[in-house]
């Protein structure tokens, strides 16, 4: 069998185009080696390829949540404007070109002739505008950076206009980037459903929507008159070739049952494969698994109300944690796992060792004290988890323990995880919940730091560094501005970071051209079946 792994790797930002951080990319060549550089996907070869998939999207619309499983499958069928390569630089997708002004205050992007919807109609400017605003409005960094911020406009048929308030540099990073991407879809569309889901998933790319039961599977369908971005393909960049007639994501949450369908060969692949198993998996002949940095798991605070609206109480939860536990715990080994407590990775140009020392407290004294400060008096802290996210389960349950060893009162609330997503909205549901972010390139658009998004951060120190940031004249500007943003983050804690993470995707070993990208997760689109 082959077993690879994905490293991060960094590179320095030159802010008039972007910001670089994380990368490296692991590619499944032809016969199962992995290698970097293009997948080997195209020249159809039909047929179905069946993924076991770990988690039921809440929805398909990867502009109204930041679920990571809405937005591996739906990049499918949607496509932005801009996005990211292996490396973390940014590349056109639906754009033929962009630029940004001298002074970054305004940023041109023109289409590509010639793109179509999947229901045949032209892919204009002002699907693009429309698009844009809606993302605009609807997500943390279109919030922050772009909606009152910015005027978007189409300036001739296929030529949009980005005029900003101020200099922002990153821009074009921003649009650009993975988490909740700016997906282009028929206007009429993106302004029926405004900030809801849209009720029509009608993009752009190498595949459509072709069916969605609910808990059982999402079956996509190969776009045949799909028109490929140019270039070597590098993560989400580059040359989409689609292979299969059919991709179908099978919601299978338990891990077991997702490696023994991998195993038996029912799937051609299953992700987020359980890690005490990996040896196992690595001699067997008939599978590849690919292993790589997947951001990090963490425990979200309701800010908004009730024990942990008291920043003391949220740091004495810091205080009284051992990551090494919880960690360990979830990822097995510490080939899967590090204790990195930053908000970046140690070879980002944006890693900062600013405001961490709670993160490595042994001392109960010190938990006693902000306990406290906060005036708790026994009150149970309710930590919101699911099953479906094996890690992030298998990490509440040591962080339960720890809280009740140091003196609180915690239960662990475990649901499904669109429970889990309906739940944490919900100021009087929880305390804490689980989740997982996967990595950036510049560390202002972690959904935590914005006031919309569950938790509610409400944050001047946060929000003056994340306006630094993005108003940097230069690269030693922007780190200032980072490591402000770091001590901003553990001054207020939004949420505890555990550590960093890896995760396992296993792929039958007749299929080729899947990537696995640290910023991007699975990229399924070129995937093909060799022999």
């Amino acid at each position: 069998m082959t077993f690879k792994r994905a490293i991060a790797t960094g590179a320095v930002l030159t802010l008039s185009l972007a910001a670089c951080a994380g990368g490296g990319t692991t590619d499944v060549g032809e016969g199962g080696a992995g290698d970097n550089g293009s997948a080997t996907a195209g020249g159809g070869g039909g047929g179905d390829f069946s993924i076991a998939w770990n988690a039921q999207p809440p929805t398909l619309d990867p502009i109204v949540t930041t679920a990571t499983s809405a937005r591996d499958i739906s990049r499918n069928f949607f496509e932005p404007l801009l996005t990211t390569d292996a490396d973390g630089a940014v590349q056109p997708v639906l754009a033929e070109s962009f630029e940004m002004s001298d002074d970054a205050t305004e940023l041109t992007i023109a289409l590509r002739e010639g793109l179509t919807f999947h229901n045949g109609d032209p892919v204009t400017a002002e699907d693009a505008v429309a698009s844009l605003k809606r993302w605009a409005e609807s997500t943390g960094v279109g919030q922050l950076y772009f909606h009152e911020q910015a005027t978007i406009e189409a300036t001739d048929e296929l030529t949009i206009t980005i005029t900003l308030d101020s200099p922002t540099g990153i821009a074009p990073q921003l649009l650009a980037e993975q988490g909740q991407l700016p997906m282009i879809m028929p206007a009429s569309i993106a302004e029926e459903a405004g900030l809801d889901s849209v009720e029509e998933y009608i993009g752009t790319g190498p595949y459509k929507l072709d069916e969605w039961r609910t808990d059982q599977f999402v079956r996509l369908e190969r776009f045949e008159d799909y028109q490929s971005p140019e270039g070597e393909t590098a993560g989400t960049a580059g040359a989409k070739e689609p292979s299969f007639d059919t991709i179908t994501f099978n919601i299978v949450t338990d891990a077991s049952t997702r490696m023994s369908g991998l195993q038996s060969g029912e799937y051609d692949a299953a992700n987020a494969l359980p890690l005490d198993n990996a040896e196992m998996l690595e001699r067997d002949d008939n599978i590849q698994l690919v292993s790589g940095p997947q951001g990090f798991n963490g425990a979200v605070f309701n800010k908004r109300a009730g024990l942990m609206s008291d920043v003391n109480m949220r740091k004495a939860v810091l205080a009284a944690i051992d990551p090494e536990a919880i960690q360990q715990a979830a990822f097995v080994s510490d080939e899967y796992y590090n204790l990195n407590p930053a908000l970046m990775s140690e070879d980002s140009p944006w890693y900062s060792d600013a405001g961490q020392e709670l993160y490595h407290n042994e001392d109960q004294a010190v938990v006693d004290e902000l306990l406290e400060e906060a005036g708790y008096d026994g009150e149970t802290i309710r930590i919101l988890t699911s099953r479906e996210y094996a890690d992030h389960y298998n990490n509440a349950v040591p962080l339960q323990q720890q809280l009740e060893d140091a003196g609180m009162s915690a239960e662990l609330v475990v649901t499904d995880w669109a429970t889990v997503l309906q739940d944490r909205s919900n100021e009087n549901a929880y305390e804490i919940f689980i989740t997982g972010f996967a990595p950036v390139t510049v560390p202002v658009v972690y959904v935590f730091l914005s006031p919309s998004w569950p938790g509610w951060t409400d944050s001047d120190e946060i929000s003056a560094a994340t306006e630094a940031f993005g108003n940097a004249a230069d690269e030693a500007e922007a780190q200032e501005a980072a490591a402000d943003l770091q001590q901003a983050f553990y001054d207020y804690l939004p949420m505890v970071k555990f550590g960093d993470k890896w995760t396992a995707t296993g792929l039958r070993s007749d299929i080729s051209g899947y990537e696995f990208v640290p910023l991007s997760g699975d990229i399924f689109y070129n995937a093909r079946r060799d022999g």
